[in-house]
């Protein structure tokens, strides 16, 4: 297990969106996400969680997650707030990332 793991479970087990308050599972965490990115900072360590991909709950969606973060995931419309716009050399990188999130989370959550 590395530090970005021992962190994030000792976070964000049980952790409630900052957005819609439901708890957020490990693989759907964006605050997680930016960590495999930009490695543990001193904001991880203060951070609230947050649905990376919109929740839905009976088809009505119940948390917007993080559109600007989603937008670089396979499948997941483009933000169109304006105020994080698409970047294509980001793709692969945010990707990448999520990817790790899933292989690395996806099967323990146990909070979803």
């Amino acid at each position: 297990m590395d530090i970005n793991q021992t962190v994030a479970k000792s976070l964000f087990a049980d952790c409630r969106c900052d957005k819609c308050g439901d708890l957020v599972p490990f693989e759907n965490n964006a605050v997680l996400v930016d960590m495999e990115i930009n490695g543990v900072d001193i904001g991880h360590l203060f951070a609230q969680g947050r649905h990376l991909m919109p929740v839905y709950e009976d088809g009505v969606m119940i948390c917007p997650g993080s559109p600007s973060r989603a937008q670089y995931i396979k499948g997941q419309p483009r933000d169109t707030r304006g105020s994080y716009p698409y970047r294509l050399e980001d793709e692969a990188e945010w990707r990448e990332a999520y990817a790790r999130v899933l292989l690395k989370y996806g099967a323990e959550s146990g909070n979803a």
